[in-house]
Parts: structure tokens; C-alpha cells; sequence
């Protein structure tokens, strides 16, 4: 019988004992709140659906989407173009207005030339140069502010002659600043009007003996940013809304090199030349600085056009080999642009023209140099 009640007694308060447990889990369960679900989706490093490299295969990787899975490094550079794109693109929607696009597809012909208007002082014998027009037609793809393509000198096409004169221009716009940097050569122009010859009236004559290398710079800040887009009317990558306008104003750079050889002159025109050289070289560079103003002219949600006059002063630094010798001169000189775009869902065209003028005088002569640009494109944005 005591073998039984000790039995007993053990499996009581092995009984006990574990009730007590029991209820004391029941009691922990019963203070602890439910956990509330994660609002924040966590997407695996190797997740195919949400992967960068899987999605760009498939041509459906888009930086705005945030579920998208990027190595370290990757992450941070996405980060990097996201604070960047709020920073400088960030515009007034009424205003202005985004694509929608990143890739843009263009058909362009590209056509310019450069002028010389030269007097030496002390004469009234003024000379006037113009070369023949540079066209080029031209394909070109662009993504952001990346772009590639390849033009044809048509010249080139149609008379199988090397073209003297190449021209090399690349730009970069944001909702705050431009920056454009540009470099022209040139071997060889006409003479179109010489003080005296052919009773003052326009006629051409080749003059060989002229050379002109132009690098340029500039960079400049628009004050109304938040309204007002350069990238409408001449990059096709916004959308202006509402007309608007802006001051600007920024720094220009020029290196300038120009020489004449008048002794490469046609005969019938020596007899009229008065000028104290029979070679004349500019080289020099200057610092500027730009101000302006720039409108965009919304009269129809599908029609924009755009004017923009930008003088520059400063100071010409002459080198050496320089006819006037080593030096410093008053700078003074212009740029200007103007353009007309045509709009339609994914499709635009557009005609733009611009003009650089650089103005050297000294105590000796005056001469305006300047090169005439005007284009066609024609594109669409996908």
C-alpha cells in the first residue's frame, strides 16, 4: 500500500507541476500584443523577379522602381542619381513638365559656316569674309545625357573633296545650369565684300590663305530655373507648359587662333589692298563673363519657341606670336540661339540656330569673327 501511495504521490505533483507550467505560458501569450504585420517588403539578394540583371535582360529595369534588388555598389550609385536628379531637375509642374522618357532617337542636319568682318584703323578699307555652307546629315541615339552617333559630310558625298572645316560640339543641360563646349577648324573662306571693288556690291572670291581654330567654353546658371527649360526647346527632354523666361548669367572660356595670308588674295583685288601687313595672325584666349536672358513662347500645348541673347565681357589675352604682340584687350562678345519645336506625344521636330561672335580690337584693328549654326531634327522618345 505505501509502494501505491508513493506512486501516487509522485505522479500528483508531477501533475502539478506541470499544470503550472502550462499556465504560466498561458500567462505570457496572454500579455504579449500580436506582432502587427511588416509593411516593408524585403526582397532576397537572388529574388529573379526583382533582380537588376534579370529585369535589365528583359528590358523592364527602371530606376524609379524602388523593389528593384542592386548589388552594394550599384544601390549607392542609384542613390547618388536620385538626390542628383532631385537636385537639378527639379521643376514647377505647372510649368514644365517631364517626358516621360529616357531614350531619344534623331534624325539632324547640321548646317554652319564662319564670317571675319576686318578693318584696320587709320583705313577706310574694310574687308568681309564668308565661307561656303558645312552640311552634314546625321543619326544619333541618346539616353539621359549620354548619346552616340555618326554624321556624313555632304560634301564629301556629292564632290568626293575632303571638307577643310570640322566642327566638334557637346552639351550638358539641367533644370539649373548649361554647359556647352565647342571646337571649330577652318582652312580657307571667300571674300565677299572688299572697300572699293566691284562699285561695293556683293560678289565671292576664293581666299585660301585664311586658317581659324575656335575652342570654346561656357557655363551658366539659370535664376528662374523652377519655371523656365532650356532642355525644351533645344535638348527635346522636358516639356514647357506655360511661357516663361529667365535671367541667367555664367563664365565663358575662348582660345582663338586666326591668321590671313593676304598674298593668297585673288589678282584683280591686290590692286584695292591697303592694309599695312600682307600676313595677319590673332591668337589669343579670353575670359568672360555671360549674362542674359532667355524666353520660351507657349502659344499652342503642342508649339514652343525659344530666343536667347547672352553678351560676354572680359578681357583678351594676346600670346606672343600675335601680330599686335603679347597684350591684353577688351573683350567683348555674343551668343545667341533661337529655336522652334513641334511636339506630339512621342514626337518632336524642331529648328534651331546659333550664333558665337567674338570681337577683338586694338589699337590697330577691329575684327568680328563669328560662326553661324542652324540645324533640322526630327526624333521621337520611347
Amino acid at each position: 500500500m505505501r509502494e501505491v501511495s508513493s506512486k501516487i504521490l509522485l505522479t500528483l505533483i508531477l501533475l502539478l507541476l506541470s499544470a503550472s507550467s502550462l499556465r504560466a505560458q498561458d500567462f505570457d501569450l496572454s500579455i504579449t500584443p500580436p506582432e502587427e504585420p511588416d509593411s516593408t517588403v524585403v526582397m532576397a539578394p537572388d529574388d529573379p523577379d526583382r533582380n537588376w540583371w534579370h529585369l535589365l535582360k528583359k528590358g523592364k529595369l527602371s530606376l524609379n522602381d524602388t523593389t528593384v534588388v542592386y548589388p552594394k555598389f550599384l544601390k549607392f550609385c542609384v542613390d547618388v542619381y536620385h538626390w542628383g536628379d532631385r537636385f537639378f531637375n527639379t521643376f514647377d509642374p505647372l510649368y514644365v513638365e517631364g517626358t516621360g522618357h529616357r531614350w531619344k532617337a534623331r534624325l539632324v542636319n547640321e548646317n554652319w559656316t564662319d564670317s571675319y568682318a576686318l578693318r584696320f584703323k587709320g583705313s577706310d578699307v574694310s574687308l568681309r569674309m564668308l565661307s561656303d555652307l558645312n552640311a552634314n546629315i546625321g543619326a544619333y541615339i541618346h539616353y539621359m545625357a549620354v548619346s552616340v552617333g555618326y554624321s556624313v559630310d555632304m560634301k564629301t558625298v556629292f564632290t568626293g573633296q575632303k571638307n577643310d572645316h570640322s566642327r566638334l560640339e557637346t552639351n550638358f543641360n539641367c533644370a539649373l545650369f548649361n554647359f556647352d563646349l565647342s571646337y571649330v577648324r577652318t582652312h580657307g573662306t571667300y571674300i565677299r565684300h572688299f572697300t572699293g571693288f566691284n562699285d561695293n556690291r556683293i560678289f565671292k572670291s576664293d581666299f585660301p590663305g585664311t586658317k581659324m581654330t575656335n575652342f570654346n567654353v561656357s557655363l551658366y546658371y539659370f535664376l528662374n530655373n523652377k519655371k523656365y527649360s532650356q532642355g525644351a526647346a533645344y535638348n527635346f527632354s522636358k516639356y514647357q507648359r506655360r511661357s516663361a523666361g529667365s535671367w541667367m548669367f555664367g563664365f565663358g572660356y575662348t582660345n582663338l587662333d586666326i591668321s590671313m595670308d593676304f598674298t593668297t588674295m585673288a589678282p584683280e583685288l591686290k590692286p584695292h589692298y591697303q592694309f599695312p601687313v600682307n600676313l595677319l595672325n590673332l591668337h589669343y584666349y579670353s575670359y568672360c563673363a555671360l549674362f542674359g536672358y532667355g524666353y520660351n513662347w507657349v502659344w499652342h500645348p503642342k508649339w514652343l519657341f525659344n530666343i536667347t541673347v547672352m553678351p560676354s565681357i572680359g578681357a583678351n589675352h594676346c600670346y606672343e606670336d600675335s601680330s599686335d604682340g603679347s597684350g591684353t584687350q577688351l573683350a567683348l562678345n555674343i551668343h545667341g540661339r533661337t529655336s522652334l519645336t513641334y511636339n506630339h506625344r512621342a514626337l518632336f521636330c524642331s529648328i534651331i540656330g546659333k550664333i558665337t561672335g567674338n570681337w577683338y580690337t586694338s589699337k590697330n584693328l577691329s575684327l568680328f569673327n563669328a560662326i553661324e549654326y542652324f540645324s533640322a531634327n526630327v526624333g521621337f522618345r520611347f
